[in-house]
């Protein structure tokens, strides 16, 4: 049985009113009983604030403007948390559903191996049988660098060595559920909100600790399903504006201020220029289909 820590759970939310009320329901139900609930409203116009506060008076709602984006309003959660001094902050997604037993596995983890940075399994809601992540891989030299681990596999096809270990090494992580000790904030900092607004401040964040000599793990056996689907992330590239759009807008997971930081933060010198390169050949492709 593990020690009680105070864990602080941080959860974005922005105008998804009926997710987020689903999750905070399943947050009640968790056995891990020292948990500091932390929502952060980016200034929703569904009613969001006033159902959270009527249905869940005990955990704590702070608001802030829907230009923070994921960044800025975890880190708004994470400096509520870090002035708390808990000992853990577990930031996860309100589209997420989880056992009544996750955080309490997560933390007993963490403790046994004293890990500082330890992330679950990201498995679909429908189809159950795929998986979404199994952490985030460096692919330095190819257009795809962070490569998430068997994104869209099946169960069946990804071997039973793999499924069946209790941590595996990471480079980087999804957000969406990952437990991290406050003391790893403490160390470098919180998310980029310059540069990696929205998409990649969790790669970044972990990247950056690994950098300064922090592990960071998943547990495959421990499993967040996601109420996601792949035509969420669909771009529109049909003409200017959405070129525009997925280049330049920091809700798109293709912007570029936050790729081109990553890559000269963290890629290896020798492969700075083929990453570019290969980049730059995949985004001719996609402007070529503008006419």
């Amino acid at each position: 049985m593990s020690e009680i820590s105070t864990v602080a759970v941080i959860i974005p939310t922005f105008n998804r009113q009926a997710k987020l009320l689903r999750f905070l329901d399943l947050i009640q139900q968790q056995t891990y009983i020292n948990l500091q609930v932390i929502i952060v409203d980016s200034s929703s116009i569904d009613d969001t604030q006033n159902l959270v506060r009527a249905r869940f008076p005990q955990f704590t709602l702070i608001q802030v403007s829907d230009r923070n984006f994921w960044s800025g309003a975890t880190n708004a959660g994470v400096k509520v948390a870090l002035d708390r001094q808990v000992d853990f902050i577990l930031t996860i997604n309100d589209d997420a559903l989880i056992p009544r037993d996750h955080i309490q596995k997560l933390v007993d983890l963490a403790q046994q191996h004293q890990l500082s940075i330890v992330g679950n399994r990201i498995g679909y809601l429908t189809p159950k049988n795929k998986v979404w992540s199994l952490g985030t891989y460096s692919d330095w030299g190819s257009d795809r660098f962070l490569k998430i681990a068997y994104n869209d596999v099946d169960l069946a096809d990804i071997p039973h060595e793999i499924l069946s270990q209790e941590l595996i090494p990471v480079d980087a992580l999804p957000g969406n559920g990952v437990l991290i000790r406050r003391s790893v904030f403490e160390r470098i900092g919180c998310y980029n909100t310059r540069f990696c607004p929205h998409y990649h401040a969790d790669s970044e964040f972990i990247m950056r600790a690994t950098t300064a000599g922090i592990n960071a793990w998943i547990a495959p056996q421990i499993v967040l399903r996601n109420d996601f689907n792949n035509s969420q992330k669909q771009m529109p590239i049909n003409n200017l504006s959405g070129l525009s759009y997925i280049f330049f807008n920091p809700k798109s997971h293709l912007f570029t201020p936050a790729i081109l930081y990553i890559i000269w933060k963290y890629c290896p010198p020798h492969q700075k220029i083929l990453t570019v390169l290969s980049l730059w050949k995949r985004f001719q492709g996609m402007t070529a289909k503008v006419s």
